[in-house]
């Protein structure tokens, strides 16, 4: 049996899809549950693995900082600038002469909506540069506005305070340069989806593997996953399958696809972990419609009105997490999100309250 700290050690390294090391931790986790005796269905993921470096934008032959956007392909090019802060803007808007800057509005948070995305395309811009200031649920600042590996444009963030001088560079008719270096490739991952024997679970379990590039992930999600083995060592439930997600790295979902659309049990409903064992914290819940909401409540856990994204919407879902949201959103994403964010004795005592609100879960009636 192995301790938390253990679990830790090894899982709260930098996992991206594509990595060696995410392979390296799903291998461990596989042989882990089926030394505990789990039957474990290796589920196959469709997926990208993207990679990227500082690249640069001259301004008055001056050289700025920005980053490249998961999944954005390389380019070279210079252009003049155009600007959009509203959809509406983009409308009938042909900027294939251009580079398009997007901020305001259009840059409060990440655009994942397939609609929107159709509309910034269609635009046809040489590149595109994301002004982002401070994410309203992680903290990142910049954070990246385009995650989409389909996106077919090149494009980059950067921080807000550039809008000043991108705006003088257009009145000044400038043509700007852009350079981006960034790889992106097809990479099929794998993610772990574990049940007992002879057992017909109807509640689902769930964390991701995988983390952002360049994140050591511990709180997003390594003290999740450690919790996950953990529990499967106890076998609280035969009700309970667990599920070591992945590819959901930058709201991605590609794992929740790869696991709707694979033959497993009726799943009624979905247990969510993130962010656990968070220093100066207590263990919260946000829940849609599941059933394991008056448990919890007899637990004395308390609501979280925090922006907490859900695994699968199309089920009845509880969402467990720590209370400090504040450290959460400042290190999510980051390379902040270190062992040193984690709380030891704190995670163990969440994971024997998730243990017992799962002991009898279930039971529907």
């Amino acid at each position: 049996m192995q301790s938390i700290e253990s679990l830790l050690a090894t899982i709260a390294v930098k996992r991206s899809v594509g990595s060696k090391e995410n392979d390296q931790l799903r291998s461990f986790c596989e042989t882990h549950a089926r030394s505990l005796g789990f039957e474990v269905q290796s589920q196959q993921v469709p997926s990208y693995a993207s990679s990227g470096s500082l690249s640069f934008l001259t301004l008055a032959e001056e050289s700025c900082t920005i980053l490249p956007s998961p999944f954005s392909r390389s380019c070279s090019v210079q252009a003049p600038l155009v600007f959009a802060s509203q959809p509406s803007a983009l409308k009938g808007l042909d900027a294939s002469s251009s580079l398009l800057v997007l901020h305001g509005r259009l840059a409060a948070e990440p655009i994942d909506d397939e609609g929107l995305l159709g509309l910034i395309s269609s635009t046809k811009a040489k590149a595109i540069i994301c002004l982002t200031s401070s994410h309203a649920t992680t903290g990142l600042s910049p954070f990246p506005l385009i995650r989409s590996a389909e996106f077919p444009i090149p494009s980059c963030y950067a921080p807000s305070s550039l809008l000043e001088s991108l705006l003088q560079a257009k009145e000044d008719r400038l043509v700007v340069p852009l350079q981006l270096f960034c790889e992106t490739k097809k990479h099929d991952c794998r993610q772990l989806f574990c049940t007992l024997p002879d057992s017909t679970p109807n509640v689902l379990v769930t964390a991701p593997l995988d983390t952002p590039q360049n994140s050591p992930g511990a709180l997003f999600h390594a003290s999740s996953i450690a919790v996950m083995l953990a529990l499967m060592e106890h076998k609280p439930n035969p009700a309970v399958a667990y599920l070591l997600s992945n590819a959901q790295a930058y709201g991605q979902g590609r794992g929740k696809a790869a696991f709707l659309q694979a033959k497993v049990p009726p799943i009624e409903q979905v247990v969510s972990l993130t962010g656990l064992g968070c220093r100066q914290s207590q263990l919260v819940y946000q829940s849609w419609d599941s059933s394991l909401k008056t448990d919890i409540e007899k637990h004395g856990l308390e609501a979280t009105d925090a922006l907490l994204p859900r695994f699968a919407c199309e089920l009845p879902e509880l969402v467990l997490t720590s209370s400090n949201q504040r450290l959460l959103s400042s290190v999510r994403d980051t390379q902040l999100d270190t062992l040193a964010c984690i709380d030891v004795q704190l995670l163990k005592e969440q994971a024997q309250t998730i243990g017992e609100l799962l002991t009898y879960c279930g039971r529907f009636e």
